[in-house]
């Protein structure tokens, strides 16, 4: 096993560094170097454990997040830019391009077949990966939020300590909502967080990585709308780089530690509701482990970093998302990363009440993998696509089919969207929902249910996925 570990970072760390400068963080004109967060998710074939092979899905870097001031009701902005969140929009977009290719080689014949490898099955009308496909996901230090908070607060200055402390006190009463800003409240465990930011920034709705990390563990990594084709789909293992031992414990001891936080974290907390779910929805267990092998821009590395002067480090203000399996668009340059600035491509920002044109948007946007979802239906069943143009749905109206048995699982992880106060800030932007107690009118399942663990979940609610693949807000 320490062997794959060691594979599935090392080729992380090699697609990094086969793209461009361009995007990446860079020493600043004032000395200060700057640094960021990488994640990857791999595919791991282990038909021949001997010699397993991986390829490297997306990839991801970033540390930014937008304020909820920013939110776009055109689906046509990223609003967090995470590493590890990229990765995975990017693992969606990949599912969307193999379900392509699959309805392709399936009404295509032998001669005109598709020279990439196909590696979905299409059982009982959804599809799902062959057997003997694993997925990793790779990110150079711990995840924001819950799976970081004991190792933050072993780490953390008295004065980034004491930012927090301040912040604590101007909070709204969090008892009832179970969620906390940031690293407000750092020291307490298994709490709901949205991204950290700094403590006097516009707050942000984004909940945290861990937070995310931990849903997928249930609802699988595919998501809402991916959820009418696919089976869920869970990650086989997750590996944590970039860790610190404190000087005054056994490092052994201490990477155990935080191995039982992560588990905790990105599953334990979900343990009261797992006799609760329906099939094929299981509580998903993905095995935990640590990489030694530092990544280069990271913050500890720049620590480390003998010409690194005294001056403080900066995160890197831009992203990329890398997608290796798309089709390049010239044969000498390969596929290109997109660099990712403001919720947009570079130099095409976010602008209030205005579609990014085609040109300026991600490729994993929302409204991107909503195109490439239609194109997947109409292929799947060319008669049903002509009834979907005609009544123009919207994002919103495919991720919410209310019949489904992922939008089920998904009340009784979090409860149901309800209006009502949420995080301080947040009061007067009545469109921002937080989850309550789970009612389920009509399941089949036997209840009372527990609390939902992730009871508290902000939600940008319908407004702001009630958007065609066209761009259209009916």
């Amino acid at each position: 096993m320490e062997a794959l570990r060691d594979a599935i970072v090392n080729s992380a760390h090699q697609l990094y560094a086969s793209l461009p400068a361009h995007g990446k963080p860079v020493v600043r004109s004032n000395g200060t170097p700057e640094w960021t967060i990488l994640s990857t998710i791999s595919l791991v074939d282990c038909s021949n454990p001997s010699t397993e092979s991986i390829i490297p899905i997306s990839l991801g870097t970033g540390v930014k997040c937008l304020p909820y001031t920013k939110l776009s009701k055109y689906g046509d902005t990223l609003h967090d830019c995470h590493a590890e969140i990229l990765a995975r929009r990017g693992l969606m977009r990949w599912l969307l391009y193999q379900a392509q290719l699959y309805t392709r080689s399936r009404s295509c014949s032998d001669e005109e077949g598709t020279d990439e490898t196909v590696y979905l099955e299409l059982v009982n009308g959804r599809f799902r990966l062959k057997g003997n496909l694993q997925l990793w996901l790779y990110i150079s230090m711990l995840p924001c939020g819950d799976a970081s908070t004991f190792y933050t607060s072993s780490h953390q200055s008295v004065e980034e300590a004491s930012q927090w402390k301040e912040a604590d006190s101007r909070s709204i009463n969090q008892a009832d909502i179970h969620i906390s800003r940031g690293r407000n409240g750092y020291t307490a465990l298994s709490t709901l967080r949205t991204k950290p930011g700094r403590p006097d920034s516009i707050p942000s709705i984004s909940m945290s990585c861990s937070d995310k990390i931990a849903s997928w563990s249930i609802l699988g990594i595919q998501g809402g709308l991916l959820s009418n084709i696919f089976e869920p789909i869970y990650l086989d293992g997750i590996i944590v780089g970039g860790l610190d031992t404190p000087s005054s414990v056994n490092e052994v001891e201490w990477r155990e530690k935080i191995k039982r936080e992560m588990e905790r974290s990105i599953w334990g907390r979900l343990e009261s509701i797992k006799d609760h779910i329906p099939d094929p929805y299981v509580l998903h267990r993905p095995a935990v482990h640590f990489s030694s092998n530092s990544f280069e821009h990271s913050k500890s590395t720049l620590a480390k970093t003998p010409t690194v002067d005294s001056l403080e480090t900066s995160p890197s203000p831009l992203s990329i998302s890398h997608l290796p399996f798309m089709p390049a668009s010239t044969t000498r340059k390969g596929v290109k990363p997109e660099i990712i600035a403001d919720g947009g491509a570079l130099g095409h920002p976010w602008k209030k009440g205005k579609l990014i044109k085609e040109k300026g948007r991600s490729r994993i946007c929302k409204l991107a993998l909503l195109g490439e979802y239609e194109r997947v239906i109409a292929n799947l069943d060319p008669d049903q696509n002509y009834d979907l143009v005609k009544s123009q749905k919207t994002f919103y109206d495919y991720k919410h089919n209310h019949a489904s048995k992922y939008q089920l699982v998904k009340s009784i992880l979090r409860g149901i969207p309800k209006q009502g106060n949420t995080l301080k800030g947040l009061e007067s932007f009545d469109e921002i929902l937080s989850t309550g107690i789970a009612d389920i009118p009509g399941s089949s399942l036997e209840y009372p249910a527990p609390i939902p663990p992730f009871k508290g979940w902000l939600v940008a609610g319908k407004p702001f996925e009630s958007f065609t693949a066209s761009g259209i807000i009916p």
